[in-house]
C-alpha cells in the first residue's frame, strides 16, 4: 500500500509508513477486535488512509477485514461489505451475498444506517432473479455470528 500526499502544487509525495495509529489497528485486527477489522476494511475500501491520505485502494484486503468483522456480528462492517460486493461486477454471486448482508445489517442499524442498508438492498434486488433473492434471505436468517479466532481458542 503506498500513500500519497498531495501538497497545494499537486504533486504527489510518498508518505513513510510509520503511523503508530494504523500499526495499532492492524495488530487489534489481527488479534480479533471487531471493530479494528471494521475500521481497517474502511480504509482499504475507501482508497484512505487514517490521516486522510490517498492510498491505492485495496479491496481484497477490504473484503478480508470487513469479512471479519462482518462474522462476529458488527452491523456496520455488515453494512460496508455488503456495499463493497454491491459495487463489484456480479461476478460468482456477488450481488446475491450483498443482499444478504444488506438484510443481516439491517437488523443491527438504525437512522441514517438503516436507511442505506434498506436502499441498497432494494437496488441490488431489483437486478436479482428469484431464486437469488430467496438465497440471500436465507442467509441473512440463518446467519450466526462467529468468535475471533483468538477468542474460540481461550
Amino acid at each position: 500500500m503506498t500513500r500519497v500526499y498531495l501538497r497545494s502544487a499537486g504533486v504527489a509525495q510518498p508518505r513513510s509508513r510509520t503511523d503508530g495509529m494504523e500499526k495499532r489497528l492492524l495488530q487489534e485486527a489481527e488479534a480479533g477486535d471487531a471493530r479494528s477489522q471494521c475500521n481497517l476494511g474502511i480504509i482499504y475500501a475507501n482508497g484512505l488512509d487514517d490521516n486522510g491520505y490517498a492510498v491505492k485502494g485495496y479491496k481484497p484486503q477490504a473484503v478480508r477485514w470487513l469479512s471479519a468483522a462482518a462474522e462476529q456480528g458488527l452491523p456496520r462492517a455488515q453494512l460496508k461489505l455488503a456495499e463493497v460486493y454491491a459495487q463489484a461486477p456480479d461476478i460468482s454471486g456477488s450481488h446475491a451475498a450483498a443482499c444478504g448482508w444488506f438484510l443481516l445489517a439491517a437488523l443491527g442499524l438504525c437512522g441514517i444506517h438503516l436507511q442505506q442498508a434498506r436502499s441498497g438492498y432494494e437496488r441490488i434486488a431489483s437486478h436479482l432473479t428469484a431464486a437469488q433473492i430467496a438465497r440471500a434471505r436465507r442467509f441473512a436468517r440463518d446467519w450466526t455470528p462467529t468468535l475471533p479466532a483468538q477468542a474460540a481458542q481461550v
